[in-house]
């Protein structure tokens, strides 16, 4: 098999009915369609085909054997209750490009023949896998929605770090690929890099896909093409890339689909672990004939203020359900206006209602056109802002929105009222947003009827759900998202139930993103950032990411101060971890005393400090503060902060719980 086989990914599939011999092929050769669920397999011992069952044979029972040459690799019976069955099987194979033959028994023997490419690459700690299910990217081995937003080169060299703060993930700056403005782009990605932030990198001057700014005369064909592979091979190791950006419009610019074939093929050849994208104008279907040159379709409607905003929402669900199961789905709102078609740029209310049409309807990234700072682009700061509350909120919603779980269903008795729902870990998040500009009470009903409360997790506050309906006031454009628990999850930390930190587990979220019982500092870099993460967790749903840019300039967090008394002994405990493909450190203390450092791992761990206090013929503080620091440079995460008196540690801790104290403390401070 070439090359460019794989890297078209060209499904063949033969279809074989009753006794038509199984290698032949019939005029609906069609028929069953099958997908691996991640565009590529590395580290992973386990893997998912995704086979699309066509009209007629839902509810229909199924026979389905999965085989890699003569191995049989996985197996799958039972009634297709869906358009889509999801059939595991295992990965016990070298990296190599590899064909999987699904053979499909339906009611009377009738016999189908699907095939797929099945991509194992070896692992590079920069992929980025598309996950075909979910929608969603996997970046550093975790799920990853991205939220950011085209801008303009030459890059500010702040703009990274002033956006990041924010919670914005991703940019995307509009370039030309010149060998004489290399180390602009080298400067920005590496300032990414350090930040955590990815780059959907725009490679549309040397691909020829249009776009903004992307002309470069006086080059022939064979020229571009070497610069497209020099650009490639610079960035496709560096850790801040995300994605390659090859075409904008190619629809409306009259690009045609095999010309960016080529392109794809090309980029594929020299780099298998990044996936291409391409955006899309109106009519947003054509993007299916271009299926073959991209791992990625993005639509760019920008409706204000002429259209309705409900425009973004039905384009993202016409695209949703039209590569559902196929390609992942990005949309672009409209950030900009006042000149060109477009008489005045969005409010932030529009704004808001535009990102979680998008979302609810499919997206499952955002790509905001366009960002200049501080006040360029868009104009209003205050609609900025929006954008950068919303990157906080869909990072927090994330593991419900990728959740692979079947939810309960939910439906609004508004049509004005778009809704939808996830379920991740026992619990059920229910989104629902405005698409008018007047409020609406909007009743919403759950496929079960539960009752409780639902907690209203961006405004701190609660409500009823009773009998499987909750009603709400939802302001003109406006967006909501509810937390309803289903089950609670077994909780298999023990606690020490003398502890006295007053949040452990970080849980606290009155404020979206950030965790609450703390003060923090900077320590020498504006771009270090201390965000609540959803997707890394001890216990919970939360742990405290840290990111820091630079070896000592992280941030410094200050906790809630405790009760302590002079002379005594505090036992610190603290679950931490680091990116597997980069161990780092931390250290802890308390009240300036006994600083500990601890190095990390890609797995939690726990760790535990021991501080006697000094004696002191002065009044001692009643009261002092566990200090967390990381000077490594890296990303981190923690949970589960717990302090309590050692004379008191064999009546805190839980009986089945080792004592974590022996063999650490000799009775001074560390």
């Amino acid at each position: 098999m070439t090359k460019k086989t794989y890297f078209l990914c060209i499904l063949f599939f033969s279809i074989f009915i009753n006794n038509t011999p199984v290698n032949a092929l019939n005029n609906n050769s069609s028929l069953f369609q099958a997908n691996t669920r991640l565009s590529f397999y590395s580290h992973e011992k386990e893997g998912e085909l995704l086979l699309h069952v066509p009209r007629g044979f839902e509810y229909r029972t199924l026979s389905v054997i999965l085989k890699v040459k003569s191995d049989t690799i996985g197996t799958w019976q039972g009634i297709a209750r869906q358009n889509l069955v999801r059939i595991p099987f295992i990965i016990d194979l070298q990296p190599a490009f590899y064909t999987i033959h699904t053979h499909i028994t339906a009611p009377g023997n009738d016999q189908y023949l699907s095939e797929c490419e099945l991509n194992i690459l070896k692992y590079k700690p920069n992929e980025v896998k598309t996950d075909r299910l979910t929608g969603g990217l996997i970046v550093n081995r975790k799920p990853f929605i991205p939220f950011g937003f085209y801008c303009y080169s030459p890059v500010d060299p702040f703009l990274p770090e002033e956006e990041v703060v924010k919670g914005f993930n991703t940019i995307s700056p509009y370039q030309k690929i010149l060998p004489e403005t290399f180390h602009e782009r080298k400067a920005y990605m590496d300032r990414c890099a350090e930040l955590g932030m990815k780059v959907h990198y725009n490679i549309l001057s040397v691909s020829g896909g249009g776009g903004v700014n992307s002309v470069i005369e006086g080059l022939t064909v064979e020229e571009k093409k070497e610069l497209l592979e020099f650009e490639i091979k610079s960035f496709r190791d560096h850790p801040a890339l995300l994605a390659w950006y090859i075409a904008d419009e190619p629809n409306g610019y009259g690009i045609p689909p095999d010309s960016l074939e080529k392109i794809y093929t090309t980029i594929k050849e020299i780099d298998p672990w990044h996936p291409v994208s391409m955006v899309f104008m109106a009519p947003f279907l054509s993007s299916r004939n271009y299926i073959n040159a991209l791992d990625i379709v993005m639509a760019d409607p920008y409706p204000v203020p002429d259209m309705p905003i409900s425009l973004i929402g039905n384009t993202a669900a016409s695209l949703a359900r039209e590569f559902y199961g196929k390609r992942p789905l990005w949309m672009v709102p409209q950030a900009f206006g006042g000149g060109e078609l477009w008489k005045r740029e969005p409010t932030l209310q529009e704004l808001r209602s535009m990102t979680y049409q998008a979302i609810i309807n499919g997206a499952r990234g955002i790509q905001y056109f366009v960002r200049q700072g501080l006040n360029i682009f868009p104009k209003s700061t205050a609609a900025w802002n929006e954008c950068g509350r919303m990157a906080v909120e869909i990072t927090e919603i994330s593991p419900w929105l990728l959740s692979d779980e079947n939810t309960i269903p939910v439906r609004s008795a508004s049509s004005n009222i778009a809704v939808t729902s996830a379920l991740h870990k026992g619990q059920l998040l229910v989104l629902a947003v405005n698409k008018t500009n007047k409020p609406v009470k909007a009743g919403i009903s759950l496929g079960s009827a539960i009752s409780g409360r639902a907690r209203v997790i961006f405004e701190n506050r609660s409500l009823p759900v009773s009998s499987g309906y909750l009603s709400d006031d939802i302001s003109a454009y406006g967006s909501q998202a509810y937390m309803i628990t289903i089950k609670l999850p077994k909780d298999t930390v023990k606690r020490w139930k003398d502890n006295l930190f007053i949040d452990p587990g970080f849980e606290d979220i009155s404020s979206p993103g950030v965790p609450s019982a703390c003060y923090a500092w900077n320590n020498g870099d504006k771009g270090a950032t201390y965000f609540s993460d959803t997707r890394e967790n001890f216990q919970g749903n939360h742990s405290i990411r840290l990111v820091t840019p630079k070896e000592n300039k992280s941030i410094r967090l200050r906790f809630f101060p405790v009760p302590v008394m002079a002379g005594r002994t505090y036992i610190i405990s603290i679950r931490a971890k680091s990116d597997p493909d980069k161990p780092g450190y931390f250290d802890i203390s308390l009240g300036g005393y006994g600083k500990k450092r601890f190095e990390t791992t890609g797995e939690w761990k726990e760790y535990i400090s021991t501080v006697t206090l000094p004696y002191s013929t002065e009044d001692f503080p009643p009261k002092a503060n566990i200090v967390l620091e990381m000077p490594s440079p890296g990303t981190g995460w923690f949970d589960m902060l717990q302090i309590t008196e050692a004379v008191d540690i064999r009546q805190s801790m839980h009986p089945e719980q080792k004592k974590p104290w022996e063999g650490l403390w000799d009775g001074k401070s560390y």
